[in-house]
């Protein structure tokens, strides 16, 4: 019963059908095509921070690799944090110190989405003292004086140790004789 209605319903199936496979094909072909535009490269650069230019909020870094310095717009979306990841402002970091930058773009735009601010390596002295000390045999006049001079520190300490005994001899007395008047 192929009738003039029926030819027309079968067609109807297959165009919608085409249409629907067209579709999927299309919406298949554009996501990817939206996926491939949401990507984005980000490029890790290390350095030292040199300043950072509040009008313009640009962060200027002189890098590892090149020495020219390089310029990093700051935005809202920037974090800026140390190396144990808690937030710092930029205004608080100090010129030389060591960061990474990482920032999407190319030539004179480069937008930092991530500043990790290192720790500057301290800086340490070494402080080195050399004493040399020559030893000889002392001569008989110099022996004869250092004996001298340690007999006269040994009489001296005698005498000291005899008036300090004499002075308590005197103040036992004294005690002793508060104690009879009494």
């Amino acid at each position: 019963m192929s009738g003039p209605g029926h030819e027309s319903s079968g067609m109807k199936t297959n165009i919608i059908k085409g249409g629907a496979m067209v579709l999927a094909f299309g919406l298949c072909v554009g996501s990817a095509e939206l996926r491939a535009q949401d990507t984005t490269t980000v490029t890790t650069t290390k350095g030292a921070f040199t300043e950072f230019v509040p009008g313009s909020e640009t962060v200027v870094v002189r890098s590892e690799t090149n020495p020219t310095p390089l310029r990093y717009v700051v935005t809202k979306q920037t974090t800026i944090v140390d190396q144990s990841g808690a937030p710092i402002a930029i205004d608080q970091v100090r010129a030389g110190s060591p960061l990474s930058v990482e920032y999407t773009g190319t030539g004179d735009r480069l937008v930092a989405s991530r500043i990790v601010v290192q720790r500057a390596p301290v800086a340490t002295e070494q402080h080195t003292s050399t004493t040399t000390t020559t030893t000889r045999t002392l001569t008989h006049d110099e022996k004869e004086a250092l004996e001298e001079r340690r007999e006269h520190r040994k009489e001296r300490a005698e005498e000291q140790i005899e008036k300090q005994k004499e002075a308590l001899d005197k103040a036992k007395e004294k005690l002793e004789d508060d104690d009879d008047g009494d």
